[in-house]
């Protein structure tokens, strides 16, 4: 079974940089939270709006311990999780037993950049802030995140990576691990 699981917060690319790798690599790409809103029939602002965060995070919970079963029917996958997935007890270690995990760094102020207002609009968290809004919300947030990230098995600095630079990286890790 080879999987890679991209942690880290929204914005950084996990979903971008994963549907290439897996297209770069002919392997599977699974978004967790497409997959919540494909089986809740709604999108995830949605969820947070009708049914709350909890139920969000229930169903969230729900794909992750499935993306973890170790049936090789499952095998070959790249995995772009929610920001917030990982940031409960046990869920980096259960993810770093059933594949490789990658932290996906960058500092708030690129974050900030790659999150325009339209694609803010998608996210229940941080709908409708500007720029300094955005920055303070990430920069009291992503200490606490972090020492969920950090327990990754393998960092990625994207701070002033180009996007192509991230993907080789990524590219090399899995060569370098034998992910193959």
């Amino acid at each position: 079974m080879q999987r890679l699981f991209l942690v880290g917060f929204m914005g950084c690319g996990k979903s971008s940089f994963g549907r290439r790798l897996a297209a770069r690599l002919g392997w599977e790409f699974v978004d967790t939270d497409a997959e919540v809103e494909r089986r809740a029939g709604m999108s995830v602002a949605e969820i947070f709006a009708v049914h709350g965060e909890e139920r969000f995070r229930e169903l969230e919970r729900e794909v992750v311990d499935e993306l973890c079963v170790t049936d090789g029917a499952l095998s070959r996958q790249i995995v772009a999780l929610g920001g917030g997935t990982v940031c409960r007890q046990g869920v980096m270690e259960r993810l770093n037993g059933a594949g490789t995990t990658v932290y996906l760094r960058m500092p708030p102020s690129r974050l900030v950049r790659r999150m325009s207002a339209a694609g803010r609009a998608r996210r229940p968290k941080i709908a409708g802030m500007d720029d300094a809004e955005l920055r303070a919300f990430i920069e009291n947030a992503l200490p606490e995140r972090e020492k969920w990230y950090k327990k990754a098995n393998f960092v990625v600095e994207c701070g002033g990576a180009s996007d192509g630079s991230v993907l080789r990286m990524l590219l090399q890790h899995i060569d370098n691990q034998n992910i193959k």
